[in-house]
């Protein structure tokens, strides 16, 4: 087995030849059965956008602790507006020494949600698409965190279609499933330390996603994130300047009977240089389905020989209870 995470060109399926397509689909079908993982070149979604959110993603994570509180969703320790450091425990399932991760963020709901659909008005929805507390500082923030939320619903449909066709489905199977999703946007600062983390202090410990898939953006921080070979080795992920890092998670990995892998990655704390650590920032776009979307057993997932595993489940109830399970918080999707 291969421990290299593989790099995959979505525009020789895109626009490449028979030959090309069929490679691209191929070494996707590879890597989502071995690892779980592969990085994303030639995607279509701007540099200077993906530089710019970070710079402002930055600055907000800069601001006091009073003024970043302001977007705090209060009680409900929810995937969404600011969370402090220490407000969730990554990993918590899988290892329960656990302390809460050393890390901050910012989630962000859907964004364009029609006023009058009714498809918007459900309880569940409500708790889905959250209106977004947008911070005032700095002016940038939501514009561009807008702009890329965008972008990454386009990506995401791409993508599908792409796991679609590696699934031997029609291209735009997951189409209808997606058409209105909950998918969440988001930013994690993962602050310098001037003093060694206790033991159970990470910045993430070991854990699947949830969804269906991950869209991750990664700075230039070597050996921080790492993913589990099957030979339980665990590798380093780095940033290859114009890739995204993408892994399927929980879901996915049921809908495809287990054929493909949900696998377990992790965030490790940086090494101390001169008594501080350096900071991080991730770029996180958790992929949802719509909330209604039935999940069961694909059809070219199953035969005689492997009948379906698991039971059909609405989307929504999965997701809501998978989180709770990993993350250990108060889920809202």
């Amino acid at each position: 087995m291969s421990t290299l995470v593989p790099i995959i060109d979505l525009g020789r399926f895109i626009q490449g030849t028979e030959k090309e397509r069929a490679a691209t689909i191929a070494s996707v079908q590879a890597a989502l059965v071995d690892v779980g993982f592969f990085m994303l070149t030639n995607h279509g979604v701007a540099g200077d956008l993906i530089a710019n959110l970070e710079k402002a993603a930055l600055e907000f994570f800069d601001l006091s602790m009073e003024e970043k509180n302001r977007y705090s969703p209060g009680g409900k320790r929810a995937n969404r507006g600011y969370g402090a450091v220490g407000s969730r425990t990554i990993g918590k399932t899988e290892d329960k020494t656990l302390l809460p991760s050393l890390q901050e963020g910012f989630g962000i709901s859907a964004v364009d949600v029609p006023e009058d659909d009714p498809f918007y008005k459900t309880d569940i929805a409500k708790d889905i698409f959250v209106k977004n507390n947008w911070p005032s500082q700095p002016a940038s923030f939501e514009p561009l965190a807008t702009a890329y939320y965008r972008e990454m619903s386009r990506l995401f449909q791409k993508i599908m279609g792409l796991l679609a066709v590696a699934l031997e489905l029609p291209q735009n199977y997951f189409d209808p499933m997606l058409s209105r999703h909950g998918s969440v946007l988001r930013l994690v600062h993962y602050p310098e330390l001037d003093q060694e983390p206790v033991p159970g202090e990470v910045r993430a410990g070991a854990h699947t996603d949830t969804g269906t898939l991950t869209i991750l953006h990664i700075d230039d921080t070597p050996a921080a994130l790492q993913v589990l070979t099957r030979s339980g080795e665990w590798i380093d992920i780095n940033k290859i300047p114009g890739a995204y890092v993408i892994n399927i998670g929980d879901l996915m990995m049921r809908w495809t009977n287990d054929i493909w892998t949900s696998n377990l990655h992790r965030v490790a704390n940086p090494p101390f240089i001169n008594g501080r650590t350096s900071r991080r920032l991730s770029i996180v776009y958790f992929c949802q389905t719509n909330y209604d979307t039935l999940v069961e057993c694909l059809p070219t997932c199953t035969s005689a020989e492997n009948p379906p595993k698991y039971p059909p489940v609405i989307a929504s109830q999965y997701s809501s209870q998978r989180a709770a399970e990993r993350f250990g918080i108060i889920p809202i999707a």
